[in-house]
């Protein structure tokens, strides 16, 4: 019998702790509706689909056009930023492995090496997709103190292994 007692008053207590939050969403709900940011909000919103929308780059043309729209607004490049770091992974390469795919398809990507030396290939460090990638990365707060090598190395790995990749997805 006691434990009921002791159960009724958790309840009660829990129910109270319940409509307080209620009521403290409530009042943010209101202030957000009588802000007069929520338009600015959501037109930036609307200014960042096309650029999620882009992504992952299939080819030079939509690379270009990526490059060229977060290199004239530095806004969308760090919101774009801020995205690619909520991606996430529970180490550095699973991180990076998880960011590119979300930057380049695995066909586009063959056409890569890091540093372009490979035969024919582009730098993949001279676009703005690497960029992305580190800021991505180092705004991770867990991934922060990484350094820049140990991210170009495992963009490096996984861009040669590319090939591999689409001969499995295509299979």
């Amino acid at each position: 019998m006691r434990q009921l007692v002791t159960l009724n008053a958790r309840s009660k207590e829990h129910g109270e702790y319940l409509h307080t939050i209620l009521m403290i969403l409530n009042d943010i709900q209101e202030k957000q509706k009588s802000s007069n940011n929520q338009p600015a909000t959501s037109s930036s919103m609307l200014e960042f689909e096309p650029i999620y929308e882009m992504l992952p780059v299939t080819n030079e043309e939509s690379l270009n056009l990526l490059q060229q729209a977060l290199t004239n607004d530095h806004t969308l490049f760090n919101k774009t930023v801020k995205m690619l770091s909520l991606i996430g992974g529970s180490d550095i390469k699973e991180s990076v492995r998880r960011i590119l795919r979300k930057l380049i398809s695995n066909d586009y990507a063959k056409q890569f090496s890091y540093t372009g030396h490979k035969s024919s290939k582009h730098a993949f460090n001279k676009t703005i997709l690497s960029s992305l990638l580190i800021k991505a990365i180092h705004s991770t707060s867990n991934l922060a103190d990484k350094s820049v090598k140990e991210i170009e190395t495992i963009t490096s790995i996984w861009l040669s292994k590319a090939s591999e990749r689409s001969k499995i997805t295509a299979s």
